[in-house]
Order: C-alpha cells, then sequence, then structure tokens
C-alpha cells in the first residue's frame, strides 16, 4: 500500500507541477489576481472528495498538496479552500467553475486537471460510484471526450 501511495503521490505531484507553471504565465497573470483558476479547480476537487458525503484525511492532505504546488502563499491556499467550502454548499452547478477552466485552458490543461479530481476520488482507496458521476460530469462540462475519462480513470485505478 505505501509503494502505491508513493506512485499516486509522485503522478499527483507531477499533475500539481504542470498548474504551477500554468499559472506563471503571462496570460494566467491578469486572472490570478481573484485566483479563479486555483478556486475553480479546489472546487471541483472539494466536490468530488465530499461526493461520498464525508471528506477522509486522505482527500483533503491531496488537496492540501495539490494547492501548495500552485505558487501561492498558505494563507491564501486557506482563503481558497474555505471560501470554496462555503460556496460548495450553495452551489447546485459546476459550470461557473468549469467556464473559467475551459476560457483559460487548453485541452491538455483541462486533462490535467481531470487527473487532478480523479486523484481525490482515489487518494482515500476507494472510488464510488457518486465521485465517478461526479468526474463524469466534470469531464464533460470541460468538453474532454469519453476515452479520456476512461483512460484518465484506468491510469488512477491501475495505480491504486
Amino acid at each position: 500500500r505505501s509503494d502505491n501511495k508513493y506512485t499516486e503521490e509522485k503522478r499527483f505531484i507531477g499533475c500539481m507541477k504542470f498548474f504551477k507553471n500554468l499559472f506563471k504565465t503571462e496570460d494566467f497573470e491578469a486572472e490570478s489576481k481573484d485566483n479563479s483558476i486555483q478556486k475553480s479547480i479546489c472546487s471541483l476537487m472539494i466536490e468530488v472528495a465530499y461526493a461520498d458525503n464525508q471528506l477522509d484525511e486522505s482527500e483533503l492532505k491531496a488537496m492540501a498538496n495539490s494547492l501548495s504546488k500552485l505558487d501561492i502563499q498558505q494563507e491564501e491556499i486557506r482563503e481558497i479552500v474555505n471560501e470554496t467550502l462555503a460556496k460548495s454548499k450553495e452551489s447546485i452547478s459546476f459550470y461557473e467553475h468549469t467556464r473559467i477552466l475551459n476560457d483559460q485552458l487548453d485541452y491538455d490543461q483541462k486533462k490535467d486537471v481531470l487527473n487532478s479530481v480523479w486523484s481525490i476520488a482515489f487518494a482515500d482507496g476507494q472510488m464510488n460510484k457518486h465521485e465517478e458521476h461526479l468526474i463524469r460530469r466534470i469531464a464533460d462540462l470541460l468538453y474532454l471526450n469519453h476515452k479520456e475519462f476512461i483512460n484518465s480513470k484506468l491510469d488512477h485505478k491501475n495505480n491504486e
């Protein structure tokens, strides 16, 4: 199991390094004043983590780890997580989050978002049907094809 956690963490860190580099681009700097991309990614992660009606410590650690790789201050991370948790209780649609990501990210970057939410789903060692359904909706709203959804799921499941 410890080898699996190492592999999972290594894959997750790879995705987050990508996001860290993404957030250093000039286009992003104009948008980063309100951290909208980070907030959107965080919102999707929290929704997936809470899809089974519980936030497991391993899921929270995976989210904290991913957010720490986004080149933002610890206090900002707390602020983003707290704001996202508060908003997630009233959010009924992912459209606002996926719209921001669709406007700012290219196809490969959106695949990395998909990989990140799969990492959250598998962080607690199990993935339930609610998490899978939610990730399917996220993939659809990010205009990712079914093949990408399945390949990402299988990659994470095989490394479980």
